[in-house]
């Protein structure tokens, strides 16, 4: 049967096309192009189609929630098509019909569509479309959710859209307006998390203070030029003749269930605060949350991404200081989101992160070195508090590295390492960049991009596939001659019956040892080899279950304390295979903790343990269930952060007890609700309650 394809209409392409790429060749040609772009929709309005009436709201108000940087220039187009009587109902249809999607904001999972459209709604009421005090009173209703809500939900709407309102709700409204601030004064003393909602609060205060000392508010007026695309302050004239819509309006405020929490900043860029003072600079602020919103907007298409930056360097004139402040922000802020350690919903991978950076890098190629050089100031800057930090951000930039043809500071880089400090976390990190750097690409092929003396001390360090020399001993002897005869279990199990000395501990361990061994060859013989021989161990009158997790976990350690890769793999494996499960993970994590080795050996089994616990949540899938057993997991973890000293370890425990809660919750909603009433840390119920 032929299928009729419904051709869009050549002006409807047009529509789409003129409002889609409203702004798009830059701030030079911004007053011909937008009133171009006026003439020519007032032109198709005058031939009364429905659908082309239709195809010009419905775009309007697509590019408002999906274009937030453009919010600026979609409000200048509809103030100018206000002041001519023929479009003027267009521009009520086209606010109205936003407006519709105010009682949505409190059902999305997010803020995120209430930040987009309570932007765009502010640049309406910048231009004189809409009347202030019904936009104060919608910032008192936010307010009012804010200060009624255990989730940052409204207030992080709230503050994404003051420093947007705040130039003219102070112009016009400046009692209301700082009742508001005071109230949220008292809301941000009572958060005690330096999260983005923080610095962003921080940034908008400071602006206030420093415009109140300003009596001719120049402060103001370059803000208004600067921190963001503003095209009708090229229209002052035409601005005098806006006609404004006589409607008020309100944000329905739900109480949530569902807990919403913003990404936290570690690391931050704003020169200000690098002098010491702790202020926050509001452009920069701004910037840094447009990228958030941008990411979040477009997390499925990276190439959008990248084009999104670029169209904020195209819309924004930028002397070269501020497009250095962009470029700082911009990598600043990506990499924050790379090192973010607490457990989110939508986080999103060290991949993403990294493939983002390379296109965006190839994008400015001419500029490489001063993109190297700013990720190298960030690096000098990262907390030194928590190991997942350096696993994360070294994935991300052994990966970048690779990509960029290697065209780092290599004596920058290696710099960090100092072989005195045994215990250093430099060091760790240093490790970690270049292991997963020469993984990604063999050392022998990039001889001529690395310095030898880099080589040379790569090749120095402990073999990552490498396993213990066992050949020594007569029974790894014996093992090792049945696992090459490909013994299938029955006749394995017959043959270690009939070594009597020594011990039958000795002899599992000995034969896990040789085992692993074996698999250490070829990781494809993991699955293989282990279905075939283990299976038998799990008898009980062979070896009780709990003895044989606690010996194959010490063979583990004892084999591979110096490869994160191959104690993720094991674990993950013989987790699978109910051969070990997380209490005895926890318990001899703690008994490893006691016998205090190494610190490098104790940073690769918590980057290992916590790798496969996230996983488990991501495949909604964790052993011991029950709750009586993540009960008494969760008691042992909550026991040994009171008791730990050291911050990163104390730090990486956090994070396993948040893994295992999150994990149990998805599995077991019902009675995860139950434990949460147990738990005293407020934190830790609102992250596992976001899930």
């Amino acid at each position: 049967m032929l299928q009729i394809s419904h051709q869009i209409p050549p002006e409807i392409n047009r529509i789409r096309q003129l409002i889609c790429k409203a702004g798009d060749d830059g701030a030079d040609t911004f007053k011909k192009d937008l009133q171009k772009i006026v003439d020519i929709l007032g032109e198709y309005y005058q031939q009364n189609k429905q659908e082309v009436k239709d195809a010009m709201i419905q775009s309007f108000i697509q590019c408002a929630k999906l274009l937030p940087l453009k919010a600026g220039i979609y409000a200048t187009i509809l103030a100018l098509l206000s002041t001519k009587q023929i479009t003027q109902s267009l521009t009520d249809q086209i606010i109205l019909g936003l407006l519709e999607h105010l009682p949505q904001i409190a059902q999305e999972e997010t803020p995120i569509l209430g930040q987009t459209i309570l932007k765009f709604l502010s640049e309406l009421m910048n231009v004189g479309l809409l009347n202030t005090v019904s936009f104060v009173e919608c910032l008192y209703d936010l307010e009012g959710g804010a200060e009624n809500e255990q989730s940052p939900f409204y207030l992080q709407i709230l503050l994404t859209t003051l420093p947007h309102a705040m130039i003219k709700a102070m112009e016009k409204n400046q009692i209301e307006f700082k009742n508001i601030i005071q109230n949220v004064e008292v809301l941000m003393t009572k958060r005690k998390t330096e999260d983005r909602l923080f610095h962003l609060w921080q940034s908008i205060r400071n602006f206030l203070n420093n415009q109140e000392k300003d009596a001719h508010t120049q402060i103001f007026q370059q803000f208004l030029k600067t921190s963001y695309p503003r095209p009708y302050l090229l229209f002052p004239d035409e601005m005098t003749q806006v006609r404004q819509l006589r409607r008020g309006f309100k944000i329905p405020i739900v109480k949530r269930t569902q807990i919403w929490r913003p990404q936290q900043i570690l690391v931050l860029n704003d020169e200000i605060r690098s002098q010491g003072n702790n202020k926050t600079d509001v452009q920069i602020e701004i910037t840094r949350q447009w990228i958030y919103e941008t990411i979040d907007l477009f997390k499925t298409n990276r190439q959008q991404i990248v084009f999104q930056f670029q169209l904020y360097s195209n819309c924004i004139k930028m002397s070269p200081s501020q497009e250095a402040q962009f470029r700082q922000t911009l990598i600043f802020t990506l990499l924050n989101m790379v090192i973010e350690v607490v457990p989110r919903k939508d986080q999103l991978s060290t991949a993403f992160y990294s493939g983002l950076l390379i296109h965006l890098s190839q994008r400015n190629s001419d500029n490489i070195k001063e993109w190297n050089e700013t990720i190298e100031q960030f690096i000098d800057q990262i907390p030194q508090n928590n190991i997942l930090i350096i696993e994360q951000l070294s994935d991300c930039l052994s990966h970048y590295f690779c990509n960029s043809n290697f065209k780092l500071n290599w004596d920058k880089y290696f710099g960090k390492y100092n072989p005195d400090e045994t215990d250093s976390f430099n060091n760790y990190l240093v490790i970690m960049i270049f292991r997963k750097l020469f993984l990604l690409v063999s050392v022998e092929k990039i001889t001529d991009l690395v310095p030898k003396n880099i080589i040379d001390w790569y090749n120095q360090l402990q073999d990552i596939t490498k396993p213990i020399d066992i050949e020594q001993h007569s029974l790894a002897e014996k093992i090792n001659t049945y696992l090459q005869q490909k013994l299938n279990g029955i006749e394995m199990l017959e043959q270690l019956k009939l070594i009597t000395n020594p011990n039958p501990d000795i002899v599992i361990q000995t034969f896990l040892e040789c085992l692993l061994q074996c698999i250490s060859k070829s990781i494809t013989h993991l699955n293989v080899l282990s279905k075939r021989y283990l299976s038998f161990l799990l008898q009980p009158n062979i070896i009780k279950p709990e003895k044989l997790g606690e010996i194959m976990l010490n063979t583990i350690f004892k084999m591979w304390n110096h490869s994160v890769f191959h104690l993720k793999v094991y674990l993950k494996e013989f987790l699978n295979l109910e051969v070990i499960n997380n209490l005895q993970i926890i318990n001899w994590l703690n008994d490893i903790i006691k016998q205090k080795p190494e610190p490098f050996k104790i940073y690769n089994i918590f980057i290992a343990i916590n790798d496969v616990f996230r996983k488990q949540t991501k495949l909604d899938q964790v052993q011991d269930c029950t709750y009586e057993n993540v009960k008494e997991i969760n008691t042992i973890l909550t026991k040994m952060i009171e008791q730990e000293q050291d911050v990163i370890i104390q730090s990486s425990l956090e994070n396993i007890q948040l893994q295992i809660l999150i994990a149990f919750k998805q599995t077991n909603s019902t009675q995860s609700d139950k434990l949460l009433k147990e738990i005293k840390s407020t934190n830790v119920k609102q992250i596992v309650m976001s899930f």
